[in-house]
């Protein structure tokens, strides 16, 4: 491939992944939000800010990006994951827990396991592409490779 066909860049697939990533990580902070205080906007942002800024790497064009990103995506798959798990033991739906039909329970962990499945997929999808991109491969390149 001569080097005017190398993939290089904020495109392509990685451009994917960066829009994708910011209302993926909207949702989980709003549900990590609640986790910790009664969805207070603040909160939501401040985790927002924290989950979204190794995208900032990649459009920094950090030689960190790929890891931080591959970190951060394993990072809100196991986080997001005990959020869920937690939902059935949460002292305030503890009332509410004891007055659901059992088919209301199927389809509340049926929804809690979507959430974690559709997380583990995506942590699992763009890890794979960080791994194995031509073009993160020659976009994060540290500059000492070159030489």
């Amino acid at each position: 491939m001569n080097r005017r066909n190398t993939p290089v860049g904020v495109g392509g697939w990685l451009l994917v992944y960066v829009s994708g990533s910011v209302p993926f990580l909207l949702v989980h902070s709003a549900g990590l939000s609640g986790w910790f205080l009664d969805y207070a906007l603040w909160l939501l942002g401040a985790i927002f800010l924290l989950l979204a800024s190794p995208l900032a790497l990649i459009l920094l064009k950090s030689p960190r990006a790929p890891r931080w990103n591959v970190v951060a995506l394993w990072v809100v798959a196991l986080v997001i994951t005990l959020r869920a798990a937690a939902v059935p033991f949460n002292l305030e739906t503890e009332g509410a827990a004891q007055r659901r039909s059992p088919e209301e329970w199927v389809a509340a962990i049926a929804t809690l396991a979507a959430i974690v499945a559709g997380s583990l997929a995506w942590a699992t999808i763009w890890t794979v592409y960080f791994r194995r991109s031509l073009r993160v491969r020659n976009t994060f390149r540290r500059p000492a490779a070159d030489t």
